[in-house]
């Protein structure tokens, strides 16, 4: 009777393990929230909790390109002519050729404030203003005498500050501003030195020779340098390869 009683056991354990192997899928997935609800339970627990991630940041927008010096008004669109311009700024100012312009970049970022740093890329180098001959508080504006040269330098100052910081380098001595320059949308640059009071008057641009200057009063920069020396009234433009044509 024990022997029966042990074959029927062994033989309803095969049975259930028989079962239990040849389920079918369907019966051997998880259940739908739905099927679920249909029973009358609740939803089952996710199997991953949503992780957030945090949004990537705006990249920086690089651009690269040299400056051309154009007599004042003769530019009117984005488009400019190599044979109208009167040089490039260089390394000491103005230079006669493209060959000889420096390269200099800017970055643009949401956040970038309008005034901008041109640095010349892979160096320590940047375009500044620079007040030559002249202690730390420059002011420009009418009846002014101080003056501006654009010249490279290793000077840093940011942008809106009334601070100039003296530098003596291989390319500018005096006291400088960098984080001055202004682009509009055709490639125009426009130069906004910060008074030792916060305010930025209308500043002009001359060229006498191979200097480049800066200037709140042009009669007053005609006598700082002299009755002999000619100023020609220009325009800057920032020009990367697709804005100027031959």
């Amino acid at each position: 009777m024990l022997t029966l009683a042990r074959v029927v056991s062994f033989a309803l354990l095969a049975l259930s393990l028989f079962t239990i192997a040849h389920a079918s899928p369907a019966s051997r997935r998880a259940a739908t929230n739905a099927e679920r609800l249909a029973r009358g339970q609740g939803p089952a627990r996710p199997r991953r909790l949503y992780s957030g991630t945090r949004t990537s940041t705006s990249l920086a927008c690089f651009q690269t390109g040299s400056i051309g010096i154009f007599p004042a008004g003769t530019v009117t669109s984005a488009i400019r002519k190599r044979s109208d311009a009167i040089g490039w700024l260089g390394a000491y100012g103005v230079s006669s050729t493209l060959a000889q312009a420096w390269t200099y970049q800017y970055t643009l970022t949401s956040t970038t404030s309008s005034l901008l740093e041109l640095n010349h890329p892979g160096t320590p180098y940047r375009l500044a203003g620079v007040a030559i001959r002249s202690g730390p508080q420059v002011t420009l504006g009418p009846g002014n005498a101080y003056y501006l040269e654009l010249q490279n330098s290793r000077a840093h100052t940011a942008a809106g500050s009334a601070t100039a910081t003296y530098v003596y380098d291989t390319y500018a001595i005096g006291y400088a501003q960098t984080s001055i320059f202004e682009i509009d949308i055709n490639g125009k640059l426009s130069v906004h030195w910060v008074n030792p009071d916060g305010s930025v008057a209308a500043q002009y641009l001359y060229v006498s020779g191979t200097g480049v200057y800066v200037t709140g009063d042009p009669a007053a920069l005609q006598s700082q340098l002299g009755s002999a020396a000619t100023l020609t009234a220009v325009d800057l433009f920032f020009d990367v390869p697709d804005t100027v044509v031959s």
